[in-house]
């Protein structure tokens, strides 16, 4: 076995996923390419920008390629042009064909953001935060043709905090795996690790959240509603409507109340203080509509809302 590999390095583009691909170009292997997906249009002018990872490219002169999926005859060639001896994957977010896992030697690996067989599919760190897990982690498995359910290399545990949400989850969850990813692809070429199957009986799944999962409904437990604030954060962010205007709750704290008698979704105090169907949550961080980020007393200065103000999920 020669010990320095020809690796492709596929990501979807987000500042995450810049950390293992300089683990693996800081080490003695080589990589040939990296695939990143194309970026969707965004802002008010629907611009392509590029992402994280794609300047990060650009800036540091690396060969990429920008796909929407991996179907074509010509995807296929290429890749096989490039002689990989295995291929990385992170947060991709394109399913690979059968046919491309079958091009490298060692096959693909893929870094998956929790532990298999838990949370399989596209929002692994969402759903542990929309369930109020207490640990997380990463796997790192061999792909086959079926979404995450490669047999595993490794796996490790990290416990949630409290005041966690999906980007400083991400940012751990990668930071760790970053420790190891090296030492097991070495340990794998030389055949002194070997994958374990998962027990697919104990198998979940996370969907791509849609958006209008992200509105927020006050007639839930605090306890749910603040994981769902942790788990939209940064990105597609918990909202609401007060006074008609879209609001974006970033962080917010729960609050234990006794005898609410406003019922849920209303204001109960002068600082934004939400009630819930089971206690209530007072925003910390907010993003009113056309504006930046502010913490709440910032947010409050100027604008005021009044207790028995509703707090609705959707305008009338």
């Amino acid at each position: 076995m020669k010990d320095s590999l020809r690796l492709i390095y596929m990501a979807g583009g987000a500042e995450h996923t810049i950390s293992p691909l300089e683990e693996v170009l800081n080490s003695k292997h080589k990589v040939v390419h990296v695939y990143t997906k194309t970026p969707k249009p965004s802002g008010r002018g629907k611009k392509l920008l590029p992402n994280p990872l794609q300047k990060f490219l650009q800036k540091n002169k690396i060969p990429y390629s920008m796909t929407v999926n991996l179907k074509s005859l010509q995807d296929l060639e290429k890749i096989k042009n490039l002689r990989p001896d295995l291929i990385l994957v992170f947060s991709y977010g394109i399913i690979l064909p059968e046919s491309f896992l079958k091009i490298p030697r060692w096959g693909c690996l893929n870094i998956h953001a929790s532990l298999l067989p838990k949370w399989r599919g596209a929002s692994p760190v969402q759903y542990s935060l929309l369930n109020n897990e207490k640990e997380t982690g990463f796997s790192i498995i061999v792909m086959n043709k079926n979404i995450d359910e490669g047999k595993i290399l490794y796996k490790e545990t990290l416990k949630i905090e409290e005041n966690d949400n999906t980007r400083t989850l991400l940012k751990k969850i990668t930071h760790l795996a970053c420790k190891s990813i090296l030492e097991i692809i070495d340990k794998y070429v030389k055949g002194s690790i070997k994958g374990l199957e998962q027990d697919h009986k104990l198998a979940s799944y996370s969907n791509i959240i849609k958006k209008n999962e992200t509105y927020i409904d006050f007639n839930e437990d605090a306890n749910i509603i603040l994981g769902k604030i942790k788990a939209y954060n940064p990105n597609p962010g918990a909202k609401c409507f007060i006074n008609g205007e879209l609001i974006k709750i970033i962080e917010a704290q729960k609050v234990n109340i006794d005898n609410n008698k406003c019922g849920p979704g209303v204001i109960i105090d002068t600082n934004l203080l939400i009630s819930c169907k089971i206690n209530a949550l007072r925003p910390t961080v907010i993003q009113r509509s056309g504006k930046r980020a502010l913490k709440l007393a910032e947010a409050l200065n100027g604008w005021k809302v009044p207790p028995g103000t509703f707090v609705k999920s959707k305008l009338d």
